[in-house]
């Protein structure tokens, strides 16, 4: 590799947010963020480090000339040095003709201004809207020994693993808690657009994430602030917002269910044969179900747990309970249509998703082979591949701590994959699957429902749900 070329991939995967001291020299800070934007639109945002450590702000670049572009970027590709001096020439005679227009502002000053409200803010030092309090990322960093270390660590390796990753969101929080600042959409997207600018080999999802309609964020900033002002609040350190903090969960889901149903008139037979009669044909279930659902939803909510529901109307654990299900659905929410109706219409905006976020090869390469192949896999699977892949972007987080023989503490962080197996099981028999049920009651531990196939999530042969 030429030289010039090892300095242009160090120089991208540096950290463009440290700035030169030079005594006796102030770099005007202001200009940070004009100066990364115009790089930004230029498509050369990968030379903020190198303007910043060359003490290069608004006024320098204005009277910037070739020689000077040359000196500074002797390290990088031509090409690099080509386009830089294009844009540099093209953005020169723009102010040049803006002083002409307007004689009496300072050309300077107007181009600083013009950027300093970006489309996408990644800034340093950025502001935020809502508090006259400025985030520093590299400063909050460098402030604790913790932040030293992570960024050291990313000199080093150039990646963060896992729990780095941790202790970076930790320490991001505990400044935003301590400044008592409010965590906001903007506030979040804009520390994890900082983040990847400090540390490019990060994906922006892992710290903020939201859809196209703005809403369920996620990501490890949200989770990490909302989970310690929660831990804050219960110990008192943090006051609570009070009573109504709890109507927060009187939604129209909840104002519907607890609504009053007029319960049908002389069904005591019918409910004793719903309970008791296991000679029942289903079609006969079926239709003293839909005779009795009002007085069903009135029992079902003094009942204090999913398990106490299927005990007493165990109609629902069949085979066809799904059925009965929808019975209730539609009794509860007669305008809306069951996911069974729906699911044909949403299939291919779940395939744009998944299109859009999956991140590991090993589910992208099952995702291709259903969207190259679609015109030879049956319904079935597509079905079962988009389901299996679903976990692929709804991450688990769950964490669990055992004790090994010693005593000594373990702790569980799930994958993905483990996540796909506790969902669905792929056998190559029937004498496999009865195998693998008898290992999983040999565990002594509870089994949630999951699914069962023999074949391949692509060709699936038989499809078992165990409840």
């Amino acid at each position: 590799m030429r030289g010039g070329e090892k300095g242009w991939r160090e120089d991208l995967n540096s950290f463009p947010v440290s700035i030169s001291v030079l005594e006796g020299y102030e770099y005007p800070v202001d200009d940070v963020q004009p100066l990364y934007e115009l790089l930004k639109k230029w498509g050369l945002e990968c030379l903020s480090k190198t303007l910043l450590d060359n003490l290069i702000d608004m006024k320098i670049l204005a009277i910037m000339n070739k020689d000077d572009v040359n000196e500074m970027l002797k390290t990088f590709p031509i090409g690099i040095k080509i386009l830089f001096r294009h844009e540099l020439e093209n953005w020169q005679n723009s102010l040049h003709r803006s002083s002409i227009m307007n004689p009496n502002e300072h050309t300077i000053t107007s181009v600083i201004a013009t950027y300093s409200e970006p489309k996408e803010p990644v800034i340093q030092p950025l502001q935020v809207p809502s508090t006259s309090v400025t985030i520093d990322l590299g400063e909050i960093l460098n402030a604790t020994t913790t932040g030293t270390m992570i960024v050291d660590y990313y000199k080093e390796h150039k990646k963060l693993n896992s729990n780095i990753r941790l202790l970076l969101v930790d320490t991001i929080i505990s400044y935003v808690i301590t400044k008592n600042m409010c965590m906001s959409v903007y506030l979040a997207e804009t520390i994890a657009n900082h983040i990847i600018t400090m540390f490019p080999s990060e994906v922006k999802d892992t710290y903020f994430m939201k859809d196209v309609q703005n809403k369920n964020t996620k990501g490890k900033l949200y989770a990490k602030y909302y989970n310690a002002m929660r831990t804050l609040k219960s110990c008192g350190l943090v006051p609570s917002k009070g009573p109504q903090v709890k109507r927060m969960m009187d939604t129209e889901t909840h104002r519907q269910y607890n609504k009053e149903f007029v319960p049908e008139y002389d069904i005591d037979y019918i409910v004793d044969q719903i309970k008791y009669d296991s000679n029942c044909s289903f079609p006969d279930l079926e239709n003293n179900w839909k005779s009795t659902t009002n007085y069903r939803l009135n029992e079902i909510k003094n009942f204090s747990s999913t398990g106490e529901i299927f005990k007493n109307w165990n109609g629902y654990t069949l085979p066809l309970g799904y059925r009965l299900v929808d019975i209730d659905f539609h009794t509860l929410y007669p305008d809306c249509s069951s996911l069974l109706n729906t699911f044909e219409n949403k299939f291919e905006n779940i395939v744009k998703l998944l299109d859009e976020k999956l991140k590991d090869s090993t589910n992208r390469k099952l995702f291709d082979s259903l969207r190259d192949d679609a015109s030879i896999i049956s319904q079935n699977g597509k079905n079962t591949v988009l389901l299996y892949l679903l976990h692929a972007i709804l991450v688990p987080t769950a964490k669990k701590i055992t004790k090994d023989q010693n005593g000594k503490k373990c702790q569980i962080k799930y994958s993905i994959k483990d996540s796909q197996n506790s969902f669905m099981t792929f056998k190559n028999s029937v004498a496999e699957i009865e195998e693998h049920i008898v290992m999983r009651q040999n565990e002594k531990n509870p089994i949630q429902p999951f699914i069962i196939i023999v074949g391949t999530p692509t060709n699936p042969k038989e499809i078992i749900v165990f409840f």
